[in-house]
């Protein structure tokens, strides 16, 4: 069988106009696509979406560490006026130095304009506990893990092990103290009260902090900041925590406080920033099931200072 040439002609033009609607079908894809993510983008802003009177919610877990995202909230929740109180739902083994005392601060601007109260999970040790003290209240779990009230450094030394592997290290610097500790330079008496003087420094801070906060004699608080780690029902007999309860007791508290439970509903607010990749991640996820998902990790320089 053969194709006359107009045939061969009108074949060829539809082979033609069909690739022609094949890429434009490809680039209205791509277009809706693209729409979608900057729409999903948007929705994903530190927008609180809050329209009436409510009681938020919001969750602190994990490692304490910087967190701009975290902070645009907090801010929010501050000067939100249909938002009449707090609960900080906390389960965190602590985090870094500073990052633990920012956290603490933003949460002390929100309890200065409206109640807050912290309802603690498995654990709110270290500087997870700096951050309840923001609170006015504190419900512990009778399993609840906290306390802690301590500052730590840990740092590797390899020089022995360097030295069988036939290797020296050479370090240049201004001073004795510059950069120590250090994995590759032996720790000497001089080193080790500088960063002891630091980190008691630091420790005087916390304790300090305890006393103001939860009203702890002072000659008392060196007993209890020893580093332990406490149940619940521990922390209750040192008045580390207020009670050892639930959310039901966190709303009984608000109640105390004026704030009319009975009308306000409990809304959940996001501190963390979704990674969302629009519809093409959807897509991609349901083909690769870990391309969306969270990874966990702990920080681990040797010159920063943790609180677990």
């Amino acid at each position: 069988m053969s194709l006359s040439n107009d045939n061969f002609l009108v074949l060829l033009n539809f082979k033609q106009q069909l690739k022609r609607w094949k890429l434009f079908a490809l680039l209205l894809v791509l277009i809706v696509i693209f729409v979608l993510s900057i729409s999903n983008k948007k929705q994903n802003t530190s927008s609180l979406n809050i329209s009436k009177e409510c009681i938020v919610s919001i969750d602190i877990n994990g490692i304490i560490l910087a967190d701009k995202y975290r902070e645009k909230i907090l801010k929010k929740i501050t000067h939100e006026k249909l938002i009449k109180a707090v609960i900080v739902n906390i389960d965190s083994p602590g985090g870094t130095v500073a990052d633990s005392e920012i956290l603490y601060s933003r949460l002390r601007d929100i309890a200065v304009k409206k109640p807050v109260v912290v309802l603690m999970g498995n654990v709110a040790a270290s500087g997870g506990y700096m951050v309840s003290l923001a609170s006015d209240y504190i419900i512990a779990r009778n399993g609840t893990l906290t306390g802690s009230i301590g500052v730590i450094l840990q740092s590797a030394e390899v020089t022995e092990l360097a030295k069988r592997m036939g290797i020296n290290f050479v370090t240049y610097k201004s001073s004795e103290l510059k950069g120590s500790p250090s994995p590759f330079e032996k720790t000497n008496s001089k080193v080790d009260k500088a960063i002891m003087s630091s980190i008691n420094d630091v420790q005087n801070f916390f304790m300090e902090l305890v006393v103001e906060r939860r009203k702890i004699d002072k000659n008392k608080i060196t007993k209890i900041a020893n580093g332990q780690v406490y149940t619940g029902r521990q922390a209750l007999k040192h008045s580390l925590v207020d009670k050892i309860g639930n959310e039901n007791d966190a709303l009984i508290y608000l109640k105390s406080r004026g704030i009319n439970i009975s009308k306000l509903k409990i809304k959940e607010v996001s501190l963390e920033k979704k990674k969302d990749f629009g519809l093409l991640g959807d897509v991609l996820s349901s083909v690769f099931p870990f391309s969306k998902q969270k990874v966990s990790f702990m920080s681990s320089g040797f010159m920063l200072l943790h609180k677990f």
